[in-house]
């Protein structure tokens, strides 16, 4: 193990070398510059996100949608109340279509 003095003399040598550092030199307008940087590549990857939602992409987008919206309500009167009672009676297993030989 080491000894108390061995820790000590660390400790002291440690504590020397703190008095050794010295003011860094850096330019007034570090700061400006690192701000700078910064906001261009936030406005780079801004950019680059939205870029691939071309005004063709958006147009398309929108054909596709309003076709769906008129499948749907064409679909939508189309129905009746009694299919739609039965279309949920089923989806939840409500229809009793077991039969039995007490019935």
């Amino acid at each position: 193990m080491t000894s108390n003095f061995e820790i000590n003399k660390k400790v002291h040598e440690t504590l020397d070398s703190i008095e050794s550092i010295k003011e860094v030199q850096v330019s007034p307008f570090f700061k400006e510059n690192v701000m700078h940087q910064i906001r261009n590549t936030t406005e780079d990857i801004q950019e680059a996100t939205w870029s691939w939602f071309t005004p063709k992409l958006q147009l398309a987008t929108l054909v596709c949608v309003v076709v769906l919206n008129v499948l749907a309500f064409n679909n939508l009167k189309e129905a009746t109340y009694d299919d739609n009672i039965n279309n949920f009676a089923e989806s939840y297993g409500l229809l009793n279509t077991e039969t039995s030989i007490l019935n």
